[in-house]
């Protein structure tokens, strides 16, 4: 059996969608912690460590101390702007080792005009004001993971 995921999400940093502070964001997620699941055709909270294809989501280091971006990894701000929603679009697990490309086919782009147009009305069911425009910053992303257990073609 593989110990290795592929998971498709739509992917907005918490704080685009207007989130400030960690108690603004933990009260989010409590108020719909029945509407948020990891499985396909839901949102999720999400971490994501690996931000190099993610230029416009680099911070700055000039916001106050107190926004949600700066509690998460204070060693690391420069390439961890926070949590993330992500709508999860697919999932294969496990991942067939033919399959695994150990994260060079990872993908993180942004979402074409068809694309936005198609997903805008699941964020808007979330964030009944959420636009067109918004979708600028949800991203397509698509990577590999391994779940840390051992699969005998690992070896």
């Amino acid at each position: 059996m593989s110990c290795w995921t592929r998971t498709t999400v739509l992917r907005i940093p918490a704080i685009f969608l207007g989130f400030e502070y960690w108690q603004q964001w933990e009260d989010f997620l409590d108020a719909h912690e029945e509407d948020f699941h990891f499985r396909t055709g839901c949102f999720s909270a999400a971490i994501c460590h690996r931000l190099n294809d993610y230029p416009k989501w680099q911070y700055d280091g000039s916001e106050p101390w107190d926004r949600l971006d700066m509690h998460l990894y204070p060693d690391t701000i420069a390439s961890v702007p926070g949590p993330f929603l992500d709508y999860h679009l697919e999932e294969i697990a496990p991942l067939p080792p033919e399959e695994n490309t150990y994260h060079q086919n990872d993908i993180a782009r942004p979402l074409d005009n068809d694309e936005k147009i198609k997903y805008l009305p699941l964020f808007q069911a979330l964030f009944p004001d959420f636009t067109l425009a918004k979708m600028d910053d949800v991203h397509y992303c698509r990577y590999e993971w391994y779940d840390g257990s051992d699969a005998p073609y690992y070896y």
